[in-house]
C-alpha cells in the first residue's frame, strides 16, 4: 500500500520505516542502524526523555514532510509507533 505525504510525494510502509529510523540513528549518536528496529524503545533502549522525544518532530517534517503533535510524540514509546503515527498521518490513495 502507498500513502502521500503532504507535499504530495508517494510512499511506501517501509519508506516510511526506514526514514524514520534514519531520523532515530542521527539523533541516537553511537547506535548502528542494525541495532535499531520497530521494537526499540524510545526511553528505555536509547535513553531518551521526554524532551529529547520532541526532538523528532522537525527532521519528520522535513523528510517525510509529516507533521506529528508533540502530545502524541510524548506518548510514543517504540520507534515502531512512531512510524505507525507518521504513516497514519499520510494520506491513503
Amino acid at each position: 500500500m502507498r500513502r502521500k505525504d503532504d507535499r504530495g510525494h508517494w510512499w511506501t510502509d517501509g519508506g516510511v520505516e526506514r526514514a524514520v529510523i534514519r531520523i532515530v540513528r542521527r539523533l541516537s549518536p553511537g547506535w548502528e542502524r542494525r541495532k535499531i528496529a520497530r521494537r526499540t524503545r524510545l526511553h528505555a533502549d536509547l535513553g531518551w526523555d521526554d524532551v529529547y522525544v520532541l526532538r523528532v518532530a522537525k527532521p519528520i517534517r522535513v523528510t517525510v514532510h509529516v507533521v506529528v503533535d508533540d502530545r502524541e510524540l510524548l506518548g510514543l514509546r517504540t520507534v515502531g509507533d512512531l512510524v505507525g503515527s507518521v504513516w497514519e498521518r499520510m494520506a491513503v490513495a
